[in-house]
Parts: structure tokens; C-alpha cells; sequence
């Protein structure tokens, strides 16, 4: 092995980390290396550390690397079932009846799902490795760049903005950080998208070819003619075999369940006055609003190797601006505009908006907090540099009495009560299930709740409960269709969940030709048509290439040839798939052969086509305004090729490991 490692090794640097790792395994044991280890990611992300970036990878050395150096991230089953369980439902609210679950649930839209995952932690490991960081005030813009938290360019509010971040259930200091995470991973593959250019000559001939037309001449063929009897009993029934999928039945199950609904849960108990005033005392903070500071601040900025001599000046300059902002007719609005280096708030009066707690760094916190309404602090030290802060406004908290609010109290009780009796139900249904795990009426007799039955339903589609996607996954599953065991409790909604067992399995079948036979006969005569046409379609094109004319072609298969002049490249006329045909063809040439196109119609017809003539676009007409919206667009394309080619290419130097089993 020594042997090996000498062959595959090669500079100082290399054997130096070699030793670290040999020193690793001696001190605290080489078992850690070859210890079994059980993996439950879905995806696994390894990269060189960042202070060896062309750490090797294949070798004996490359082993030792990745085993002791390498750095990884494990992107986990719950946190992939997360993601994908949004996606279903973004792709069921968009589609609507539409909806296909089978092609939802297929392993190739799960490794689309997980591939967008890989992509976001392969942007944000490349975003640390790199030093991209983002700011208060970036995270700021960004926010009140999203709709919903603006309105006619203000922002809607404290109080509105709470409400919006409750309803998505997200908490403000949780929703700046996933803003931050995002910026941070945007940032350079937005960086290579601004770069996407397109030059003038480029766009002139862009143009020049969106505008070009075409004078084109076809011959649509007719499908030939099948006699009657062309199929036979033999032929039916290979067919049928062969095509199985279409004439079978689909499979169904038939499922008895029992339903647990908190809503349904009777409440015996009313709760004493003395109860509703402790529940008041302890919950005191959702009856009144917090007390709001609204600050503006101005920065001076010090850079992150500055020296003291370059700290000092900056703090000089923010004690003079302090000392500007507390005098009596200070416009601080306009110091802010005049003095800051916060370019996200210099152009609003350096305002920043509500402060709350444990947003921004410590020292600025609590120099917010110490300030009185008006007040402008001393200048105060952060990562960015010295803020001179000023406290705008303060909005005092208030409370709401006892009394004002005790007949919500006694209703919320009523639902904390049924909450309690649910999950005690609950706890007793899954005892239940463990006793009794392959008979849901008994499970139904401890309970003391009604065994109800569905209609048949398919893995796709069912009424009644069987409508809710989470109970067919559950019926389909190997354990009810095969075990037919009682089911895990399953949530379909708030404090309500169904338990159910599998009654009756019907397999897809082949239903016999003699069901069938009519329908049979119609798609093998169809397919057989279909096969002909084409056939015709492409013997009668490699004649025209040969050079046999497209008229005398016409009248051997009995139609006349048509022209159609002036065609537009996305023209809808004589048929798009003609036109599509025609610009893909070079036009007609003295003393050379024509170059002959086949293009597929509807209804499984074909048309042979040639270009007799090219007339170049003419972008004499086109406004500025016109060609620099064209620009932009194709500048945005562009743009969106290369941020692509930078994500496949940044992929590429990492190490990615995919447990589709696991997906």
C-alpha cells in the first residue's frame, strides 16, 4: 500500500497531509476508517477543503483525501421529502383536474426535485468558499422588493408584515435568513447571467433571419388505402397481447377505515373563571402590541483590513456628523444623503425602518434601545463600520384587559381542551393498532367509533376519503395490498387522521379480445394505416432527392402541387409543420438538385416541401425602441444559457452521490 501511496504522490505539500492523516489514524485509531457506517441521505455533496482546492480524488492518495479532508454535506430524506411534498402540491394547484400523479411520483421528476436541492447547496458551499456575504440592508431591499409586502411601492406595515409572515408560517428573523441564504447563493450565478451580451452585428443578423420569408412550393400525400379485411384473427390477438396496457382494467382496492376528528370530540368540562384569568396571565403577550422603534442610521464604512490610524479617522468623522445630527434644525434625512455609505438607505434618509430584536448586531441594538424618541447616538462599531443611529419614532405597547378579551379566551379552551382529548384518543388509537394490527374492527370496537367502507377506486382517483391523496398512497402501499395490515394513523387535516385496512384487492387485467375486439381491430388497422402512410411518405421523398420533380410526383399519387409565397418563419399557414420544414431546407439553385424536405402533418399525413426562394428580413422598419427590447431579450436568454453552464460546470468540481433508492 506504502508502494502505491509513493506512486500516486507527488510535492511537498501533498506528503505533508498525508502525515497529518497517517498521525489522525495512528492517534485515534484506524477501526474509524473501515467502521461500517449505515447512510440515510438522499444526496451526498463532497468537496476538496478549501484550503487544498485540487485535493485529488481517484488513487490512493485521492482515498486518503476524501476520507479525512474532504469536505461534506448530506442533503437528508426529510429535508428532500420536504421539498418534493411542496412541489406536488404547487404542481396539483397549477394543473387542477389535469393533475397526473403517477408522472409526479416518478423517479425521474424525484431526481429533478433533488437535482434543484443539489444545485442550492452546491451554490451556497461555492458562496462561502468564496466569501460572498450579503448585509442588513441588502436583505432589507430585498424584502420589500417581494409583493405582498409592498403595496404602490410602501411597505404595508409592521403589524400587515407580521400577519403576512404568520399566515406562511414563517417568523421574521427566520424569513430575513432564508432571504439571506438566497441572496447569498444568487449571487454569482446572477453574475454570470448580467454578463450575457449580444453585439450589434449579431443582433442585426438575428434580425435579418426573425424577419427572413420564403416562397415554398408541397405535395400533402394521401394515406394510402387498406382493404377492408386486412386484419386477421392471428394479427388481432398479437396485437392485443403486445398492447396489453391499453385494454386492461385498472387496478382498484376497496378499503374499510375509521375516522378521529378533534372537531367531533364533545367537551364536558367548562373552564372555571379562575382558569381563564391564569390562561390570560400566562399568554399576556398576544393581547397587547410590543413597543415599535423606527430608526434611521448613517454609516461610515470601514474596510475589514483597515488600520487603526484608518478606524480612527472614521470614527472622528461620524463623532462631527453625531454632533451635526443633534443640532436643533439637523435635517438628518439629508446628513444621511450627503455623508452615508449604506447605499441600500443613503437615498431614504438613511431610514430603516422598525427595529426589532436580534436583527442586527448587538452594539447597534442596543443603542437603538437606549435612545429616547429624537435622540442620535454616539457613533457606535460594528463589522460595516461606525452608524451614527437616530430614533425617528417610538410607538408605545398596549394591552388589552382581561374582560375584553375572555370570551375568546373561553372559546380558545374549548379547542385546547379538544386538542388534549385528540391526542390522548390518538395515543390510545396507536395502542390499539399494535394490539390488534390485522383487524380494523377491532381496532374500531376499542375505540368505540363506526368502520366505514369506500366504493373501488384507483391509485389515481377516489370519492369519499379516497379522494385525499395521502389515504390511496397509504392503500397502495405493499402492507395493505399484500399484508392488508392496519394502517398508521394518517393526517388529513388539522387534529384528524383515518386509519384504514384494505378490503378487497382487483389486480389490472387483460380483458379478453372477445370485449374488446371492435376496439382492437380499429388501432391495428389505424397502426397499420399509420405504418403505410409513412412508408409512402418517406419512398416517395428519396424518389423527389434523386431527382424525379415534385409535379410529376403529384400526379402519379393524384393531387396538384400548391405554392404558398411570402411565408413567415412561425407562420401558421399552409400548416406550421410546412413552414417549419421550409426554413430548414436551402432554396432551389439553377443546375442543382432540389433540397427536398418531408414534413409531418396532423392526423398522421405527410407533405414533401422545397424553398424556390429566400427573401431576406428587412430591419429598416424596426424603431430603437423596438431592436432594444429585442437586446434585452436575447441578452436575458443568453444570460439564462450561461447561468445554467455555470451551475453543470461548478457541479463538476464537486463529488455528488445519489440514493435514488432512498428518494
Amino acid at each position: 500500500m506504502l508502494q502505491r501511496i509513493r506512486e500516486h504522490t507527488s510535492g511537498w505539500f501533498a506528503w505533508v497531509v498525508i502525515g497529518l492523516i497517517i498521525f489522525a489514524m495512528a492517534f485515534f485509531g484506524i477501526e474509524q476508517y473501515f467502521q461500517t457506517r449505515i447512510d440515510t441521505y438522499s444526496a451526498k455533496i463532497e468537496s476538496p477543503p478549501t484550503w487544498w482546492r485540487d485535493a485529488p480524488s481517484d488513487g490512493a492518495t485521492g482515498r486518503l483525501a476524501r476520507a479525512f479532508v474532504w469536505d461534506s454535506v448530506e442533503i437528508s430524506q426529510a429535508e428532500f421529502r420536504e421539498r418534493f411534498d411542496r412541489y406536488r402540491e404547487q404542481v396539483r394547484a397549477q394543473a387542477g383536474d389535469a393533475y397526473d400523479a403517477e408522472q409526479v411520483e416518478s423517479i425521474e421528476t424525484k431526481r429533478l426535485v433533488l437535482d434543484g436541492l443539489v444545485d442550492e447547496k452546491i451554490l451556497e458551499i461555492a458562496a462561502q468558499r468564496d466569501g460572498v456575504a450579503v448585509d442588513a440592508s441588502q436583505i432589507r431591499k430585498a424584502i420589500l422588493e417581494i409583493d405582498g409586502i409592498t403595496q404602490d411601492g410602501e411597505f404595508i406595515g409592521e403589524d400587515a408584515y407580521k400577519i403576512w409572515l404568520q399566515s406562511r408560517g414563517l417568523t421574521a428573523a427566520g424569513f430575513e435568513a432564508l432571504i439571506a441564504r438566497q441572496l447569498t447563493t444568487s449571487t454569482l450565478p446572477n453574475a454570470v447571467a448580467e454578463s450575457g451580451l449580444v453585439g450589434d452585428a449579431e443582433l442585426e443578423n438575428l434580425l435579418k433571419l426573425q424577419q427572413e420569408t420564403r416562397d415554398l412550393r408541397f405535395v400533402e400525400i394521401p394515406p394510402p388505402a387498406l382493404p377492408a379485411d386486412a386484419t386477421n384473427d392471428a394479427a388481432l390477438a398479437e396485437w392485443h397481447s403486445a398492447n396489453a396496457e391499453r385494454y386492461s382494467t385498472e387496478e382498484t382496492v376497496t378499503i374499510s377505515y375509521l375516522e378521529l376528528d378533534a372537531a367531533s370530540i364533545a367537551v364536558a368540562s367548562e373552564p372555571t373563571e379562575q382558569d381563564l384569568r391564569d390562561r390570560y396571565e400566562s399568554e399576556k403577550g398576544r393581547f397587547g402590541t410590543e413597543e415599535e422603534r423606527v430608526a434611521a442610521h448613517i454609516l461610515i464604512a470601514v474596510p475589514a483590513d483597515a488600520d487603526d490610524a484608518a478606524i480612527e479617522a472614521a470614527r472622528s468623522k461620524a463623532v462631527g456628523i453625531a454632533e451635526q445630527a443633534r443640532a436643533e434644525s439637523a435635517d438628518f434625512a439629508a446628513l444621511a444623503a450627503a455623508n452615508s455609505e449604506d447605499l441600500g438607505t443613503k437615498d431614504l434618509g438613511g431610514d430603516l425602518g422598525t427595529i426589532g430584536k436580534d436583527v442586527f448586531p448587538k452594539p447597534f441594538e442596543e443603542a437603538v434601545f437606549a435612545l429616547s424618541e429624537g435622540g442620535v447616538s454616539d457613533p457606535v462599531r460594528t463589522d460595516q463600520g461606525w452608524h451614527v443611529i437616530k430614533l425617528t419614532q417610538l410607538v408605545a405597547g398596549s394591552q388589552q384587559p382581561f374582560e375584553a378579551v375572555r370570551d375568546q379566551l373561553a372559546a380558545e379552551f374549548g379547542e385546547s381542551e379538544r386538542e388534549r382529548l385528540f391526542n390522548e384518543k390518538s395515543g390510545t388509537l396507536v395502542d390499539a393498532i399494535l394490539r390488534e394490527p390485522n383487524s380494523l374492527p377491532a381496532v374500531a370496537r376499542a375505540m368505540d367509533v363506526e368502520v366505514k367502507t369506500t366504493e373501488p377506486f384507483t391509485r389515481a382517483a377516489g370519492d369519499s376519503v379516497a379522494a385525499i391523496e395521502a389515504v390511496r398512497a397509504a392503500a397502495y402501499s405493499r402492507s395493505q395490498k399484500d399484508d392488508r395490515l392496519v394502517s398508521d394513523p394518517i393526517e388529513i387535516g388539522p387534529n384528524q387522521v383515518v386509519v384504514l385496512q384494505v378490503t378487497e384487492h382487483a389486480p389490472s387485467a387483460l380483458r379478453p379480445l372477445a370485449e374488446v375486439r371492435d376496439q382492437v381491430q380499429a388501432d391495428l388497422q389505424a397502426d397499420r394505416l399509420a405504418t403505410a402512410a409513412r412508408e409512402r411518405a418517406e419512398a416517395l421523398l428519396e424518389r423527389a432527392r434523386k431527382g424525379e420533380t415534385l409535379d410529376a410526383l403529384a400526379t402519379e399519387i393524384g393531387v396538384v402541387p400548391q405554392d404558398s409565397n411570402g411565408v413567415a418563419r412561425q407562420a401558421g399557414f399552409p400548416d406550421p409543420a410546412i413552414a417549419t420544414e421550409a426554413f430548414r431546407l436551402l432554396p432551389i439553385e439553377a443546375g442543382k438538385p432540389s433540397d427536398v424536405g418531408l414534413a409531418e402533418l396532423s392526423g398522421g399525413r405527410f407533405a414533401l416541401v422545397v424553398a424556390t426562394k429566400v427573401t431576406p428580413g428587412d430591419t429598416s422598419t424596426l424603431t430603437p425602441d423596438v431592436r432594444s427590447q429585442i437586446r434585452a431579450q436575447l441578452a436575458q436568454m443568453r444570460g439564462d444559457m450561461e447561468r445554467q453552464a455555470f451551475v453543470k460546470a461548478l457541479r463538476g468540481q464537486f463529488e455528488i452521490k445519489v440514493a435514488e433508492e432512498r428518494l
